[in-house]
């Protein structure tokens, strides 16, 4: 029985760079027997469906096909519709009054208790975070563009990989899941 997941992709369409229209996306995956295929905007959010139920060996097969067919070296982090739901009803900052401050940062995998700690003692005024499992929640409470907590910082402190939604996106992910 298939499973529906979504392929979250970093740094597509950010800035100029990796460019990969989601058309052509949709088209390329099909390719590697992907069923069901739509995407979200054009961030590089690809739902599909699949028989396969292990998450690394899909973002195994779908990193090296972006690799192999654009020659982008892609992050790939994929969650099931169940994983989106539970992240949303974690939500340790429901107070958050601007959605487009709150974010949610997928980890590749989870951080080691060590890369936890040294993270959690980083300081950052503006910002509130919390790490839960292969997640971390900031609320970037002046904005998102003033803040010096970016995905790069955090793949480097927690040593992953790692890609952000902001909420209002993460909230129509979760509906189009459930579509």
């Amino acid at each position: 029985m298939s499973q529906k997941y979504v392929a979250l992709l970093r740094g597509i369409n950010v800035g100029g760079k990796r460019k990969l229209k989601m058309a052509d996306l949709r088209e390329s995956v099909l390719k590697i027997g992907f069923k069901e295929v739509s995407t979200y905007i054009q961030s590089g959010n690809l739902f599909f469906t699949a028989e396969e139920k292990n998450t690394a060996i899909l973002e195994e097969k779908l990193a090296q096909h972006l690799l192999e067919e654009y020659t982008y070296d892609i992050p790939v982090i994929i969650r099931t519709a169940e994983d989106i739901e539970k992240v949303i009803a974690q939500n340790p900052f429901p107070e958050a009054e601007d959605f487009k401050q709150l974010h949610l940062i997928f980890l590749k995998e989870k951080p080691s208790e060590t890369s936890i700690k040294y993270f959690e003692e980083l300081e950052f005024p503006s910002e509130e975070f919390k790490i839960e499992a292969q997640h971390l929640y900031v609320n970037y409470t002046d904005g998102v563009r003033n803040s010096k907590l970016s995905t790069t910082l955090i793949e480097k402190k927690l040593n992953t990989k790692a890609t952000a939604r902001n909420w209002k996106t993460l909230l129509k992910i979760e509906s189009l899941l459930k579509d």
